[in-house]
């Protein structure tokens, strides 16, 4: 599947790992594009995705506003954070 044949609704497929869905959005960042699908909620690089003929099953997502979502992934980054703290003691040692 060509970069330009992507488009928004276009079904698409994601071969490492299966992944199908309909194209939701499409967005360029750093120079590369990415599409959003709609079974995952993620993005991935057009240029790695190939055609699909139908998603594999009925996708239903809950709309969330920007707020819940910013506060999702500040509660993630806290957690991430904290888990990060306790696994490092701030040693410098070397190995073998």
């Amino acid at each position: 599947m060509s970069t330009d044949d992507v488009a928004v609704g276009a079904v698409v497929r994601y071969p490492r790992t299966g992944t199908t869905g309909k194209v939701v959005r499409i967005e360029e960042i750093d120079g590369r594009r990415y599409a959003e699908i709609d079974s995952t909620g993620l993005y991935y690089r057009v240029d790695e995705l190939i055609g699909a003929d139908k998603t594999t099953g009925k996708v239903e997502r809950e709309e969330r506003s920007l707020e819940e979502y910013l506060k999702e992934h500040r509660e993630l980054q806290e957690q991430l954070e904290e888990v990060w703290n306790k696994g490092t003691d701030q040693s410098c040692e070397g190995g073998g």
